[in-house]
């Protein structure tokens, strides 16, 4: 074998002896589309530069994605886990277990660039995909506000609403904080997170007093239709006289 031909062939074997497996190709587009996702977003998102990012080759991408939407959709659904983070609470229906589960959902959204522009991508795309990733989304929320229907049934309060509005604030302001100050509320950094979570909590303390006082205002009232006294009505009802006269 001359030199030359020897040359080649140590060449031919470095080269299959470095090939990446489709497994760690996979791996490098989806790291190199993360990066591109916290740095620009998904607008400038093309083949070529998840190319420059991943260092592979733009035939290599292509032979694994049909295009660039497909590109998108697979990645997504690899970070796609809502209901994960919702199914994974704990069961009971306290105030502390939907206060716990809504602090982790802040805590991922806030930290994570790529969830804060996965959201705002989901908000300007129009498509069956980005349709069925927000279908997702609200099946993962629903499986965390069915568990508390029985304890709000009588209450005039609507448990799925509440939890909307709380969870579009987290959406809304985690995205928002690097910008200004938010109703004149400075948001930045660890500050900021514990300013939104502690707002989380004011809200659902009032809703949850609101509803646990419910059940306890329908006992009172009938004690009082009863013929008790105000005395014994706070002695078993656990309302303040204010509370009671005001039924």
């Amino acid at each position: 074998m001359s030199k030359v031909d020897l040359d080649l062939d140590l060449e031919a074997n470095k080269e299959k002896r470095y090939r990446r497996t489709n497994v760690e190709i996979k791996k490098s587009i989806f790291d190199a589309i993360l990066q591109i996702v916290k740095e620009k977003g998904f607008t400038n998102l093309s083949i070529n530069l998840i190319s420059e990012y991943s260092g592979i080759n733009p035939l290599t991408i292509n032979k694994r994605f049909k295009d660039i939407d497909d590109v998108i959709e697979q990645f997504l659904r690899r970070y796609d886990y809502w209901m994960e983070i919702f199914s994974d609470s704990k069961d009971d229906a306290t105030k502390e277990s939907y206060q716990e589960t809504l602090e982790f959902v802040l805590d991922v959204v806030w930290k994570k660039k790529a969830i804060q522009q996965i959201l705002a991508w989901q908000i300007t795309e129009e498509s069956a995909f980005s349709d069925s990733m927000a279908k997702d989304l609200g099946d993962a929320v629903n499986s965390l506000t069915d568990r508390y229907t029985e304890r709000f049934r009588e209450s005039p309060y609507d448990i799925r609403l509440v939890t909307a509005i709380l969870l579009a604030a987290v959406f809304y302001i985690s995205a928002y904080k690097k910008k200004v100050s938010f109703c004149g509320i400075d948001l930045m950094g660890h500050m900021g997170n514990y300013k939104l979570l502690e707002g989380i909590n004011q809200i659902s303390d009032l809703v949850f007093e609101k509803v646990d006082k419910t059940k306890e205002k329908k006992v009172a009232g009938k004690l009082l239709k009863y013929g008790d006294s105000i005395e014994k009505v706070m002695d078993v009802s656990g309302l303040s006289k204010e509370e009671i006269e005001n039924l």
